[in-house]
């Protein structure tokens, strides 16, 4: 059963009060963001009592509109713990609308399309006590009905005429009417059906709802004529169901695996690291783009075209929407452009089409300059920005796709641990870097372990975990750094004081099974003649280090040393050992910093490997 923490006292004080969300590099700790039709909600920063942050599913679409504020409500008040969608069918060019209400074991949510943007105050759910549970929610241009209860409110029936196409992972696949298929080869043949396919796909990555038990339901065909039902527990008792009627196949596949709890993911992880997917849909001869995830339209400085067969978007509008930067330098006939801030900068020659990145030519580009707006080919957001981007020719219609990340963290602020203990949920791999700062102003050194562990109930374990990490500090103040593990930029930054002596900064033995029977003896001091009880010595500029050791258990003649300072990693030198001790006198080569100390086997040592750490320790360098 999900477990659902009682809500905090700052939650109860006002349902006014929004719930922590996405942090992103887009937006500010503390902000108020501006709602339409009157309705605004505070963001609140990091607040003084960790255990007062929450972070809902960012997919529920925390940077606009979309089911921000009615995910607040159903945490609040639902009676049990509620499912929300962070994908939705195809509006077909207008505004998704929301009408819901709770009930008296659940909730129930009508999704339609509106030709007018919706109050905020009119998509959030009527409580029981004024619902009138003897009529449905009504509204024109529906798109699909949820609801969650016991069985026998929102259980999906499934009607003795329809027929069993699958079964696996704890759901049933079902299709009746005209989706059983008309030859006789189909009915005694699932396989044979054309929906069989669709259903194996969606069934593939086990179930569409993780952790759950369901029924899909399928009947009438092609698309108009076509319903979709699906059903599902996770703990036998309260039963969640939605229903489809004249969407795409893939609109269904893509609405139900993407169902996800409306918990507080800091009861399962101290850290959520989340990706947010943003999509833009455009038009040839439209002069507004769609953001289906934010309910929002965009009016476009010029509309999409075509040009000798090629289609070419508006430059700065596109830029802008994926929180990037856009610059036109007039004595150069050239903009500068980036994303996700000021990454990722890029140089445009609109004359010779040149595209520059850190003075380097890197392409060619035929551009277009319409009334003042640069006009670039589909293919250029694709190869200088990442984005997918599909295109349909016979719809004439641009789907361009980004991502970003979105995070919160409940942490001690002070740490008497050594090895700080940090849990993450986040997409598996990992897919980030974390660090200490004091290390590595730059994350480009890694010191933590990593052991990952299942994630909450509807979240796919394919995809997602939860990661403990073990972060080394050092005495005082210390940064956990987060980075995304491909474009190195830096996601998050949590500063973490570490009220620790010296002498609980450890040698860090690596444990390698080569140096099973090693056995060293270690020890450090300062040119000013004081002897450091462990691994962590200090100096200054002008000064040293001598580090001695013995070594027993496996016969070396020399070590290697190298060490890790902010962004530099020294060249190893070699220090000789004899009858089994050593001794080496470090002087800072860089100056004031964290030098991160590594001692290393000899050359030609040891099978399969040419170098293996054996111990590392800290050497820090005062001005």
């Amino acid at each position: 059963m999900i477990r659902k923490k009682s809500v905090k006292r700052w939650l109860q004080a006002s349902v006014a009060t929004a719930i922590l969300m996405a942090v992103t590099q887009a937006y500010s700790e503390t902000s108020v963001l501006a709602e339409p039709n009157g309705y605004a909600e505070t963001i609140q920063g990091y607040t003084e009592n960790p255990e007062d942050h929450v972070t809902l599913e960012p997919g529920f679409g925390y940077y606009n509109y979309f089911m921000r504020p009615l995910a607040e409500q159903l945490y609040l008040h639902s009676t049990v713990t509620a499912f929300l969608p962070t994908r939705l069918p195809d509006s077909a060019w207008q505004y998704y609308g929301y009408k819901s209400r709770f009930t008296s074991d659940g909730y129930e949510i009508l999704g339609y399309r509106t030709p007018e943007l919706q109050a905020v105050k009119d998509t959030l759910p009527v409580p029981a006590a004024q619902a009138d549970s003897a009529k449905e929610l009504q509204a024109p241009n529906v798109l699909f009905r949820l609801k969650a209860g016991q069985a026998g409110s929102a259980k999906l029936q499934i009607p003795s005429t329809a027929s069993l196409l699958l079964n696996k992972d704890g759901w049933d696949y079902y299709v009746e009417g005209a989706a059983k298929g008309q030859s006789s080869q189909g009915r005694s043949n699932p396989q044979a059906n054309p929906l069989y396919q669709m259903l194996s796909g969606l069934a593939k990555s086990g179930a569409p709802v993780a952790g759950s038990k369901g029924t899909v339901l399928i009947t009438g065909q092609g698309t108009s004529n076509v319903t979709y039902a699906a059903s599902w527990t996770v703990d036998n008792s309260t039963f969640y169901s939605f229903v489809l009627t004249g969407t795409a196949q893939s609109d269904f596949t893509s609405m139900l695996t993407s169902f996800r709890p409306v918990i507080n993911l800091l009861d399962y992880a101290s850290v959520i690291l989340l990706p947010v997917d943003k999509q833009l849909n455009l038009q040839i001869g439209r002069d507004h783009m769609f953001m289906p995830y934010e309910n929002q339209f965009i009016r476009l400085a010029h509309k999409p075209v075509v040009y000798n067969g090629s289609v070419f978007l508006p430059l700065r509008d596109i830029v802008h929407v994926i929180g990037g930067e856009i610059q036109y330098v007039s004595n150069e006939g050239a903009v500068y452009l980036s994303q996700n801030g000021w990454h990722n900068e890029l140089k445009l020659n609109l004359k010779t089409g040149e595209v520059d990145r850190s003075g380097k030519k890197i392409a060619t580009l035929p551009t277009q300059v319409e009334a003042g707006t640069t006009l670039v080919p589909l293919r250029f957001m694709t190869e200088q920005f990442g984005l997918p981007i599909d295109y349909n020719a016979a719809l004439k219609q641009i789907t361009v796709h980004d991502r970003h990340w979105a995070g919160n963290y409940r942490l001690l602020q002070t740490s008497d641990q050594a090895d700080y203990p940090v849990s993450v949920l986040s997409v598996g791999g990992p897919s980030f870097t974390y660090s200490n700062s004091r290390y590595s102003r730059d994350g480009s050194w890694n010191g933590w372990n990593y052991v990952q562990h299942k994630p909450p109930v509807g979240y796919n374990s394919f995809k997602y975990n939860v990661a403990d990490i073990s972060i080394a500090l050092l005495p005082g103040d210390n940064e956990l750094v987060l980075q995304d593990l491909q474009t190195k930029q830096v996601i998050m930054n949590v500063p973490i004081k570490a009220d620790l002596s010296p002498n609980q900064i450890p040698f860090r033995y690596s444990g390698i099974p080569y140096y099973d029977g090693l056995k060293t003896e270690l020890k450090l001091q300062s040119s000013d003649g004081i002897a450091w009880p462990a691994g962590y010595a200090e100096t200054n500029e002008s000064g040293y280090v001598t580090i001695q050791g013995k070594l027993d258990g496996l016969s070396f003649d020399s070590l290697r040393l190298s060490y890790h300072v902010d962004k530099v990693d020294s060249k190893t030198v070699t220090v000789p050992v004899k009858d089994g001790a050593f001794s080496y006198r470090f002087k800072p080569a860089k100056g004031p910093g964290t030098y991160y100390i590594t001692l290393y086997n000899p050359p030609n040592s040891l099978p399969k490997t040419d170098m293996a750490a054996i111990v590392t320790f800290v050497i820090v360098v005062k001005s």
